[in-house]
């Protein structure tokens, strides 16, 4: 296992690194761009749309200290235009009110389609579960190529929300349609989509038949199910997909060499890909405890190390390349490719600081991947935005309470789970998650902040300082000339 000291040597040695792959990265590009449009042909219209999920400026301040202390910052950060994004939902019961914290589903959904809808809803109107049509599905129709690039199962919520419609999130596989969920309203039942009801399907028999031109991520588990209906030259979902004339993908050694064909389907794990960090001793957040005089006895600093689990897997920023390749290649239209970095979401949950950072670090790779392509392409608009806060701040070390505890003669310390990590530079930082109830909650919930969009390309003279995901729809439709 590899361990990810602290000394500045090993810092300017991954900087070093870091700045080697994007090197390479950016020559892969450069050699597979589609050639300069000639003299009076306009160039081919790109809009690339990266996602963080949950990456609210808490999550993107603890990467950014964690990997360059107080003086660096990430690739999207560099770029030159950014506002601050509201974030609603609806209300399922009551689609005239709003809530204020929300989930994947329905901001993927808005970000898609341009309406507000309830949680849960994969790009349908709340309540009255009408379809609602998504940029991807108006770029095919006018001729674009597209694509969807994820580190969960290509069937979670928001990879989903860009090229299918289901009434809940939940309604992935031909096995999940059957289930009654007692949590959900009955407008939100995944049997309404079953085909014998009229419905279209789960969510991977939609994607298996939506002509998306790169599907990559994780899902081997729920493409490989049985089809709802029997069809006499399919017997899996995987099979119905591919009989759409994908180049299948299983293996990170497959995806480098896959050979230069239009149509890639990559599905790289058999749910989520494995995250790039984990905890040294696979060490994460943890409560608090006492000693027998109730003072406060504070978790030890831990570094974070690589996760052995992902060493076969593909890096999100060599599936964004692969992606961008497939879709520029001989194309003088143009395309929307939809980038995720999924697991940001997925380890707050977790309250594993260590996780969610290299996901932010392996998101902005791929960010910067998208901007090496843009900066050859000058048609190309590159977004980089979250679809709803989460849970971990950047909170005082041990330090801090125990000079209150004294001064105050009341012992003071943080609420929730607490860990201090060992930045790359020396540096200590404490993070805190403290949404949902200890000891018992296993999970913490979302929070209803405002999230970073930065942007960058041609159309972005007007931009409002504060803004809605429904304008983000907006302005990616405006620069591919959609009604």
């Amino acid at each position: 296992m590899l361990r990810i000291p602290n000394a500045s040597l090993v810092t300017r040695c991954t900087l070093a690194i870091f700045v080697s792959v994007i090197a390479t990265l950016s020559t892969t590009l450069i050699h597979a761009a589609p050639r300069q449009a000639t003299a009076g042909t306009p160039p081919a219209t790109n809009v690339i749309l990266f996602i963080g999920d949950g990456m609210d400026e808490h999550q993107i301040t603890m990467a950014r200290n964690y990997l360059y202390d107080s003086e660096g910052m990430f690739s999207m950060e560099k770029m030159p235009v950014r506002s601050s994004v509201r974030v609603k939902t609806l209300r399922e019961d009551n689609p005239d009110h709003f809530r204020y914290v929300a989930d994947s589903a329905n901001t993927a959904s808005t970000l898609a389609t341009g309406f507000f809808t309830s949680k849960g809803r994969i790009s349908t109107s709340a309540h009255g579960d009408v379809d609602q049509k998504t940029i991807l599905e108006d770029a095919q129709a006018q001729r674009y190529r597209t694509g969807l690039v994820t580190t969960s199962s290509l069937t979670d919520a928001t990879p989903a929300a860009f090229a299918t419609h289901a009434a809940h999130r939940y309604c992935q596989s031909a096995s999940a349609m059957h289930f009654a969920n007692s949590a959900l309203d009955k407008t939100q039942q995944c049997a309404r989509d079953l085909k014998k009801n009229g419905g279209p399907g789960s969510i991977a028999e939609q994607l298996a038949a939506a002509d998306i031109d790169v599907l990559l991520g994780g899902g081997t588990d729920l493409f490989n199910q049985r089809l709802e209906v029997d069809e006499s030259n399919h017997s899996t979902i995987l099979d119905k997909a591919l009989s759409h004339g994908y180049q299948f993908l299983s293996t990170k050694e497959e995806s480098q060499t896959a050979h230069s064909k239009t149509r890639l389907l990559g599905l790289f794990a058999r749910t989520h890909l494995p995250v790039e960090w984990q905890g040294e001793h696979h060490r994460r957040a943890e409560l608090i405890k006492t000693d027998n005089q109730g003072k406060a006895i504070f978790p030890r600093p831990f570094s974070c190390e690589k996760n052995p689990d992902h060493r076969d897997t593909p890096e999100l920023a060599e599936m964004t390349s692969r992606a961008i390749q497939a879709l520029s290649q001989n194309n003088d239209n143009g395309f929307f490719l939809m980038v995720e970095g999924a697991s940001i979401d997925k380890q707050a949950h977790e309250r594993n600081p260590c996780g969610q950072i290299g996901e932010i670090q392996a998101f902005d790779k791929a960010v910067s991947v998208g901007r090496q392509f843009a900066a050859q392409q000058t048609n190309t608009l590159i977004i980089v935005t979250a679809d709803h806060g989460h849970a971990g701040q950047v909170v005082p070390l041990p330090e801090s309470y125990q000079a209150s505890s004294n001064a105050l003669k009341i012992e003071s310390y943080p609420t929730g789970y607490y860990a201090v990590l060992k930045t790359l530079s020396g540096e200590l930082m404490a993070v805190n998650y403290a949404t949902n109830s200890s000891p018992h909650s296993q999970w913490e919930t979302h929070t209803g902040i405002n999230v970073p969009v930065f942007m960058e390309g041609p159309g972005l003279e007007h931009i409002p300082v504060l803004t809605d995901q429904r304008a983000i729809n907006q302005l990616m439709r405006r620069h591919l000339k959609l009604h």
